[in-house]
Parts: structure tokens; C-alpha cells; sequence
């Protein structure tokens, strides 16, 4: 692994929390998850890019909302019961994200992530387990913000 890609991994907690959209799997690391919350109304403001669906108000803060698979280019799926909001922070910014499933939270180690060869993606790295693959999120790329 290189020097890069060592720095890209150095903040990660140990545990992630996996989730699906669009049949595949995907991660946060736990410590960017505050909530996991059912879809409340969502407040819409217009000329949000088509990902951004609007704001939610979450125990008197206003939590900007994206839907995750408009977000990584994939098409919208329809919401059911088990469909939820991930709300995330990092550097005292919150986001909401809709995800299909709430899976799991897993332990990792740094050596358990391939760095994803794509630089500029919302996918940092994978994880395989049991022939099973888990794309972990770059939360900063993701809500379009520099890593600190």
C-alpha cells in the first residue's frame, strides 16, 4: 500500500456500518454515523442538484438530505419500509443519506481495505469478505468537501 493510501486509511475507526443500494454493499466508517432514522418529510428547496432531495428538521437542526444512489449515478429506487436515513457528521457538518437496507456494523483493520485505484471517487476502498465485496465510502467526497 502506498504512503497515499496509507493517509487515506488512517482515519478509520476499526468498526463499519454496512448498507445496501442497488443490490450492492457499501460502508461508512462508524464514527461519521450520528442516526439512522425512518424518512420523515422532507422539506424540498429548489434547484438542488437532482441527488439533493431537500431538508429534514432533526431535533431542531436542519440536516440536508441526498439520496445515495442518485448520488453515485445509479437510478432511484422506490422506498419501502426498510428503506431509512444514515445521518452522518464530520467537522460539525451533517448530511442525511437514503439507503435501501441497514446491514450490519463489522469490525476492520486497515490492512483488511483495497484502495480503490479511481482517485476523485466516493469509494475509498473495498473490503471482501467470504467472497463478498463492501465498497467503503469516502464521506468527503461524497458530500463534495476537501479532507482535512
Amino acid at each position: 500500500m502506498s504512503e497515499d493510501s496509507k493517509q487515506l486509511f488512517d482515519d478509520l475507526s476499526g468498526q463499519i456500518m454496512t448498507f445496501t443500494c442497488s443490490d450492492e454493499t457499501y460502508a461508512f466508517d462508524i464514527k461519521d454515523i450520528t442516526d439512522i432514522i425512518e424518512i420523515p418529510e422532507i422539506t424540498r428547496i429548489p434547484r438542488l442538484p437532482e441527488f439533493l432531495l431537500g431538508v429534514i428538521n432533526l431535533r431542531g437542526q436542519v440536516v440536508p438530505v441526498m439520496d445515495f444512489n442518485l448520488r453515485i449515478g445509479k437510478p432511484k429506487q422506490e422506498y419501502d419500509s426498510k428503506t431509512c436515513i444514515i445521518v452522518t457528521e464530520r467537522d460539525k457538518a451533517n448530511i442525511g443519506i437514503i439507503v435501501n437496507r441497514v446491514l450490519d456494523v463489522e469490525s476492520i483493520s486497515k490492512k483488511d481495505v483495497i484502495p480503490y485505484p479511481k482517485k476523485g471517487s466516493v469509494i475509498r476502498g473495498y473490503t471482501e469478505r467470504d467472497g463478498a465485496r463492501t465498497a467503503l465510502i469516502d464521506w468527503y467526497a461524497l458530500v463534495g468537501q476537501e479532507r482535512k
